[in-house]
């Protein structure tokens, strides 16, 4: 019996090990081909207690995260989130310059359906959004059919990635 739990922990972690590697290669692939091979140092910024529920009104009340990294290099900031869409988390790279989105990129999609927001026609709607005074995009995003929870969590990552921006280089993006 205690052979036979090792093996499976064995597996779990093989499994887990190899899903981790490919996470890690998407992220350094992006943040490469957004720097021009030369990545910045990463960069941390942790989330008080005060802002904690600016960051819930976006993501949800149970979203407790506090500490986001990112990568900073002349006037483009990356973010790269997860978030869940129906069942499994989501990885998206936003950039962001002069306070908006410039570009967003789904890094690693793992739901079985919905996989259409991977596509550049969906993610260029995100280009030039920023965030209004309620903390919303001041865009539209068009739904897909049969991915609506991906989208929604697209739209949250989006918004997540701004107001992130907005609290680590208060003052450029304090309009608002």
């Amino acid at each position: 019996m205690m052979v036979k739990s090792l093996f499976i922990s064995f597996i779990i972690l093989i499994v887990y090990n190899k899903a981790f590697t490919k996470l890690l290669e998407e992220e350094n692939n992006f943040l490469s081909s957004q720097f021009n091979n030369e990545i910045p140092k990463k960069k941390r910024l942790i989330i008080k207690k005060d802002t904690k529920a600016l960051l819930q009104k976006i993501m949800g009340d149970k979203y407790n995260k506090r500490i986001f990294s990112y990568w900073q290099k002349d006037n483009s900031t990356i973010w790269i989130l997860n978030s869940i869409g129906k069942y499994k988390p989501i990885t998206a790279g936003f950039v962001i310059q002069d306070c908006k989105i410039k570009s967003s990129h789904v890094l690693v999609y793992r739901e079985q359906i919905g996989y259409e927001i991977k596509y550049p026609n969906f993610l260029l709607q995100f280009t030039d959004a920023e965030l209004n005074s309620n903390m919303d995009l001041n865009i539209r995003v068009d739904n897909i059919s049969g991915a609506t929870l991906s989208v929604n969590s697209m739209e949250r990552m989006a918004e997540t990635s701004l107001l992130l921006n907005k609290l680590s280089d208060e003052n450029t993006c304090n309009k608002n």
